[in-house]
């Protein structure tokens, strides 16, 4: 039950690469500042979230499923309710930052021309 050689081969190559996870760090982190900019502007505030691929976020006038249906019909942003994770979310959305950068860019720019509440 060995691995083929060209996999093994290929598994070295790509495990050997470190320049690719530098490139996504950099790529998360920016999409994370647009993104972070955005809704804290819109008054939302970011919860432990300094690094990885969500953004956790509360708003002082919603709770996470009046959150997540106010970005969905106003911006077109579907985030996923707090509350999917335990009850501590239960006043948090959470925020993917996978879309692709352009993506990314106009949610952004949505949440931008949001009114605060």
């Amino acid at each position: 039950m060995i691995v083929p050689e060209p996999v093994q081969a290929a598994m070295t190559a790509a495990l050997d690469d470190d320049a690719h996870a530098r490139e996504q760090r950099q790529r998360y982190a920016a999409r994370r500042s647009l993104l972070r900019e955005a809704l804290t502007g819109a008054g939302w505030t970011i919860d432990h979230s300094q690094a990885g691929l969500y953004l956790w976020a509360t708003h002082p006038a919603h709770d996470c499923w009046s959150a997540a249906d106010l970005l969905a019909a106003q911006c077109g942003i579907v985030v996923a309710p707090g509350a999917f994770y335990g009850p501590a979310g239960t006043r948090h959305i959470r925020v993917a930052l996978t879309a692709t950068d352009e993506r990314v860019a106009a949610a952004a720019a949505r949440l931008r021309d949001l009114p605060r509440a």
